[in-house]
């Protein structure tokens, strides 16, 4: 991995700010109390600059409680079955019934519902920064984190919610005005509408969770995280910080 100031500027200033939903009782389905649902943002600080931060990306992140749900005989099946509208459930659900994949042999699941980007960001490394924000936050061997790598106009629910629900706030100075712009047009989201060549936009996602340490779970869209490439990435920012580190202690010596 190379490592430039830019990008290191870049990440050095990356935050991640998550917002957790849970229930101790059941709202709809049956078990359903098993899952957390967790909002994130991904925010660019400026703080050289005196400006605000700036959002740079958003994610959704469930968390199933499987060793919870396996002391209540939760019919993970089921439930399933009841969140099937999601691409995510529906993916899982077809790979337990083809067997490609067994939900009993982990504590719990962390599932990455979706990740955007802003254009000028998706070239500087975001994605494995994010994906390293979730290993950090959730890894153990017993967890297993998976990922829906799908277009996001193929994804019906989260189409709907970023091309015509929400919005994001923006403010270039501390006490100036708030903006509130369209995801749509921030993100640049009709990019992917003009783009109808399903294969390569699935290609070119695929590519970019396998570089993040992602393998395919059977032949469907979902991945699975495995920590061998994060890892080698965390080393590589270290030597690089140290680096950094040496050249400014030489500077102060001479």
């Amino acid at each position: 991995m190379e490592i430039n100031n830019r990008l290191w500027q870049i990440w050095d200033n990356t935050t991640f700010k998550i917002t957790s939903y849970c229930r101790n009782f059941d709202l709809i389905n049956d078990n359903e109390s098993i899952i957390s649902e967790h909002c994130g943002v991904i925010s660019l600080t400026r703080l050289s600059e005196t400006k605000p931060p700036i959002i740079i990306g958003e994610f959704e992140v469930s968390t199933w409680n499987i060793a919870l749900g396996k002391k209540l005989n939760v019919d993970f099946v089921k439930l399933l079955k009841c969140h099937w509208v999601e691409v995510m459930y529906a993916e899982l659900l077809k790979a337990v019934k083809n067997d490609s994949f067994d939900i009993m042999n982990y504590d719990k699941l962390i599932l990455i519902q979706n990740l955007v980007i802003h254009p000028e960001f998706r070239k500087s490394g975001m994605t494995e920064e994010f994906v390293e924000a979730i290993y950090r936050q959730y890894y153990n061997e017993k967890n297993a984190i998976i990922a829906v790598v799908k277009p996001i106009q193929d994804n019906p629910v989260d189409s709907d919610y970023y091309y015509n629900i929400r919005s994001v706030e923006m403010r270039n100075s501390l006490d100036g005005d708030i903006k509130v712009i369209p995801s749509v047009t921030y993100y640049k989201l009709n990019e992917f509408l003009d783009k109808d060549d399903r294969e390569t936009n699935e290609y070119k996602l695929f590519a970019v969770a396998v570089k993040c340490g992602l393998s395919r779970i059977g032949d469907g869209d979902l991945f699975m995280f495995s920590p061998e490439k994060i890892l080698q990435r965390i080393s590589a920012k270290r030597e690089y910080n140290d680096k950094i580190n040496s050249q400014w202690e030489e500077t102060e010596i001479s």
